[in-house]
């Protein structure tokens, strides 16, 4: 392992993030608001200027919000939708500069660079697994910010790993946050999610609906939220907003949404989409398991606030929390050895 602030034969520069240069290209992977400042605002040698956004987080949406026009923003397909469909039930502001969406496993010449694009588990949503490689010289890289290598997308890591393997990669870089062997303090994966998550709803019995505070960035956990309670003979029920969020991307279910007058007046009928008002809620608690900002008794664990969630905005830094496993010395030397490298580096 090796830590930042080293170059790779003058194409690849590693401090806080990763960033690929040559000529007159310059691509930013992940950047934080100083790296960006430093490369795109205070040098203007770039003609042609990218920023590759992986992971969900606070910087990479800000920087959608605040950037110039002129800068080309790359994104998943799974992100750029979840994108769409926060803006359309307002959830989030508007964002002007959307970006392209970088398709998966095939090629794509940005700038001098070519990188190709691989699905990703981060437990968010929407990540992304990178191999960026030198059109001139062929020096390639594998990037991959944060993930779960034996997490519920095994496959997506195993492709990944697998055409990394084959690259003949100069280097794998990964987060400093996949090695701060802190001790973990929730469950690190889904299934454990779950099960923390059933046993709370198991052992709590009420005059008030069992309240949770779950969100909407990651559409995949919310479905599992929704079968866990479904399970157990419990309706989750869910601001109008994000029940729209999960009826869009699950189709299929029955979802449950907090009707007061001012949404019912609002909201079309709709198949599959079902509002459950204050008296029912009261009439009968334990049928319902309740979003509710106020005092929850369970909260996603991609939230972290010590300031509570009263007018908690979606943009915050706080709902970007990674649930996966930091690399102990048997994963890494998994990892060294399924990614044919063992140049592991840092940023």
């Amino acid at each position: 392992m090796t830590t930042s602030n080293i170059k790779i034969d003058n194409l690849f520069f590693l401090n806080k993030n990763l960033i690929a240069k040559r000529d007159n290209t310059c691509i930013l992977c992940d950047p934080s608001i100083e790296t960006f400042e430093k490369f795109f605002i205070s040098q203007n040698i770039f003609e042609f200027q990218a920023v590759i956004i992986t992971q969900l987080s606070k910087d990479n949406l800000h920087l959608l919000y605040s950037a110039s026009p002129k800068i080309v923003f790359y994104m998943s397909q799974e992100l750029f939708l979840l994108l769409q469909k926060m803006q359309r039930f307002n959830l989030i502001p508007v964002i002007l500069n959307m970006g392209k969406i970088i398709p998966y496993g095939f090629p794509q010449k940005i700038g001098s660079f070519k990188v190709t694009a691989y699905k990703n588990d981060d437990s968010l949503y929407g990540s992304l697994a990178l191999i960026i490689s030198d059109i001139q010289t062929k020096i390639t890289v594998g990037y991959v910010n944060i993930f779960a290598l034996y997490g519920g997308h095994k496959k997506r890591a195993k492709q990944w790993l697998k055409k990394m393997a084959a690259s003949n990669m100069k280097a794998f870089i990964t987060s400093k946050a996949m090695f701060n062997n802190k001790p973990a303090q929730l469950p690190t994966s889904e299934n454990g999610i779950q099960k923390n998550f059933c046993k709370q709803l198991q052992n709590k019995q009420s005059a008030k609906p069992f309240s949770v505070f779950l969100s909407p960035w990651n559409p995949e956990r919310l479905h599992r939220f929704y079968e866990t309670c479904t399970a157990l003979d419990k309706k989750l029920v869910l601001p109008a907003a994000m029940a729209e969020l999960l009826h869009f991307f699950f189709p299929e279910d029955t979802v449950y949404y907090y009707a007061t007058a001012e949404v019912a007046q609002q909201l079309s009928p709709q198949s599959g989409f079902c509002g459950i008002n204050k008296q029912q809620l009261a009439e009968h608690p334990n049928d319902f398991v309740l979003q509710d900002s106020f005092e929850p008794c369970f909260i996603d664990p991609s939230i972290q606030s010590e300031h509570g969630f009263q007018n908690h905005s979606w943009l915050d830094e706080s709902n970007f929390r990674h649930a996966v496993e930091q690399l102990d010395e048997k994963m890494l030397a998994d990892l060294k050895s399924r990614s044919n490298t063992t140049n592991i580096l840092q940023c």
